[in-house]
């Protein structure tokens, strides 16, 4: 992962501990200080195809931390 994708991942799990819900772009954007959210777009949807995040389809605020306990109980 690239520095910002890493910023953008620890964005997304700080807001989702504080809110109790996943942030929208412009939320991410404006937490990073960035102002394109077409950049946001870019960056989770490369986590997305790393498997760090989930997506649901055509809803708002659609984030989601990919569950990767799995992974961790497979390697043992």
């Amino acid at each position: 992962m690239t520095n910002k994708q890493t910023q953008v991942y620890d964005f997304i799990r700080a807001y989702v501990k504080i809110h109790g819900f996943p942030p929208s772009y412009a939320d991410i954007a404006k937490g990073l200080g960035m102002k394109a959210r077409s950049n946001i777009h870019r960056m989770v949807h490369k986590l997305r195809r790393e498997g760090m995040l989930s997506l649901r389809s055509h809803k708002f605020r659609s984030v989601q931390i990919a569950d990767r306990s799995v992974d961790s109980i497979t390697a043992l």
